[in-house]
């Protein structure tokens, strides 16, 4: 007696389902994947952001209560706070920067320095050595204005951190980048205020603001949120302003359109 039941197996049609019923699966659940990566990018981002803050924190209680400057020169060594610029040997010390004391971090890829949304090849490195310097930027033209390297500053007082009034409001470190020419923008490790002082009073817009929106991009606008963290040890998201001096094609620009109270605090009382 033969066996008359139907080989195991599919048929064209069938195969041709399940294999539909796969892609539609993976088109609905690849969003959700990018979306949760993305999450999980941003929260890296917020812990080193805090890091850095609590670091400079740090470095006030034993400064006497003054914010970290932005730049000391030691020779003919150049220490800013992500590292010293080895000028003799061409190199910049990773572990040797004004925060160093303060991390356990060094510089470098997948660092507390870095970004995780900023990955190494989608930026150029600033600086003549091509290294690592930070894709955060310190708040120095408000909080530590004499050593800045901006020449119209140089005259300006060290803020001290009880002189701060609103220290929910003032930026400390951020997602930075700034965009000069070309297909890739540049490391900025300085957070530069949407407008610029020219002395004597005077003001004017800065073209080359260097706050970085880079978390949640909308890729309709170019822009998404930038991660931030203040004088008081909090850390924001926020979305970029309409109103704020941009630069859409690297998602780059000022959280607001004016320098108080994010970026600057107290104006007046430049010369």
């Amino acid at each position: 007696m033969t066996d008359a039941r139907r080989p195991f197996g599919f048929t064209l049609i069938e195969l041709l389902v399940v294999i539909a019923i796969i892609a539609l699966l993976i088109g609905i659940l690849l969003p959700a994947l990018a979306s949760a990566r993305a999450s999980a990018r941003a929260v890296v981002c917020e812990s080193n952001l805090r890091q850095l803050t609590l670091g400079w924190t740090l470095y006030a209680d034993d400064h006497r209560g003054l914010s970290m400057p932005h730049i000391q020169t030691h020779s003919s060594d150049r220490q800013y706070w992500f590292g010293t610029e080895r000028l003799g040997a061409q190199q910049i010390d990773h572990d040797s920067g004004t925060l160093s004391p303060y991390l356990s971090s060094s510089l470098g890829d997948r660092s507390v320095y870095e970004c995780p949304s900023q990955p190494e090849d989608s930026y150029r490195h600033q600086g003549q050595f091509n290294t690592f310097t930070s894709t955060y930027g310190y708040n120095a033209y408000g909080l530590a204005p004499a050593t800045t390297g901006y020449h119209t500053l140089i005259k300006q007082r060290t803020t001290k951190l009880h002189q701060i009034q609103r220290p929910a409001s003032m930026i400390v470190f951020a997602d930075s980048l700034i965009s000069f020419f070309g297909d890739l923008p540049t490391s900025s490790a300085l957070l530069d205020p949407p407008t610029l002082y020219g002395g004597n009073g005077f003001w004017y817009e800065n073209f080359s603001p260097t706050t970085s929106f880079r978390h949640g991009i909308d890729q309709s606008t170019g822009f998404g949120k930038a991660i931030n963290a203040r004088v008081d040890g909090s850390v924001h998201r926020n979305q970029h302003a309409v109103d704020a001096r941009n630069i859409p094609e690297h998602g780059i620009g000022s959280i607001s359109a004016q320098n108080n109270p994010h970026y600057i605090e107290s104006p007046e009382r430049w010369k």
